[in-house]
């Protein structure tokens, strides 16, 4: 879904720094207003971060008056929305634009490249098909599911072998043709959420082994199968308590104590393989305020259909598919 973005004129005093050689792209425009600068450099722990960049493909009504989605996915000002999270980073743009006063305890929390540091955007998403970003951006082609970055769906990784090859910007791995489907992500593939499968409110009959429920979270699968057909990536049923995550699955009644980066095999049921234990604060804790003033916390909404231009593209909505069984 496009949506309006801001009038170029309201920041060409200020904003129009352009910044070469990033990420491998001839220059970058940034919107580098007091606040928004400070606001950015907080959210992303980044201190030498100049401001917010804008958009630069899918030309007018697009380029240079919204946000780069690639560095802040989810967000309302982003040139294609699924989301739509208005963030303490556009209520910062807004108050430097000297027409509002923006309310800061409404801004919704937005969770993408959250404290990621300096290399999320001065470096590719990744390079030789390896990200240091993991759960922002993925490299597989497989059919089996993967969890969306802020642990609330599944879906499914969004790359393909294009028909020719990509700019060299956007080129991470190999095969020059490979990469993710969407331009305004700057063809850096990612987890596209299925339109029916949230851990809280999807339809488990088209998620095998995950549970549906208000405190399901999606762990990663390490050869994970239930009922002899590997599925990825799974919804977990979470209880979190004087910093321990504890986990429990699908038709196994047991708790699972889960520290980070440990693997936890369900003790009963239908399964084989292991989960790998997320961070604490992934699953327990929202990510951190950033700004002066108290935001409240709670969990980003999940879009019951996201549709947007990427969409256009041949991206029609993800529904689960029938997975072949891997023998």
């Amino acid at each position: 879904m496009l949506l309006a973005g801001f009038a170029k004129r309201s920041f060409d005093v200020t904003y129009d720094f352009q910044f070469p050689n990033v990420r491998g792209m001839l220059r970058v425009s940034v919107i580098s207003t007091p606040k928004t600068k400070a606001m950015a450099r907080q959210y992303h722990n980044c201190s030498t971060l100049e401001g917010i960049e804008l958009e630069d493909e899918g030309g007018y009504g697009t380029a240079l008056s919204h946000w780069r989605k690639r560095n802040m996915r989810d967000e309302m000002m982003t040139s294609d929305v699924g989301v739509g999270l208005y963030s303490a980073l556009t209520l910062a743009a807004f108050e430097d634009m000297g027409v509002y006063l923006p309310n800061y305890s409404a801004a919704e929390l937005l969770w993408w490249g959250n404290n990621s540091g300096c290399g999320l955007l001065e470096k590719k998403c990744m390079t030789d098909g390896i990200s240091e970003y993991p759960d922002l951006f993925c490299n597989h082609f497989d059919v089996y599911d993967f969890c969306r970055y802020d642990r609330l769906s599944l879906g499914r990784c969004k790359m393909k072998r294009h028909e020719e090859a990509l700019p060299q910007e956007y080129r991470y791995f190999a095969d020059p043709r490979v990469g993710g489907d969407g331009l305004y992500m700057s063809r850096c593939p990612y987890v596209k959420e299925y339109s029916n499968g949230g851990c809280t409110n999807g339809d488990s009959s088209v998620m095998p082994g995950s549970i549906v429920g208000p405190n399901s979270r999606c762990v990663k699968g390490q050869d994970l199968q239930f009922d002899d057909k590997y599925i990825g990536d799974v919804c977990v049923d979470t209880r979190c308590g004087d910093g321990t995550l504890s986990v429990r699955f699908l038709d196994d009644d047991a708790w699972h104590e889960c520290q980070e980066g440990e693997t936890v095999t369900p003790s009963s049921g239908p399964w084989r393989g292991s989960i790998v234990c997320p961070q604490y604060a992934d699953v327990c804790t929202a990510f951190p305020n950033i700004s002066s003033h108290p935001i409240p916390v709670v969990d980003p909404p999940l879009a019951d259909d996201p549709t947007s231009a990427e969409d256009a593209e041949g991206d029609e909505g993800e529904v689960p598919r029938k997975r072949p069984r891997r023998l």
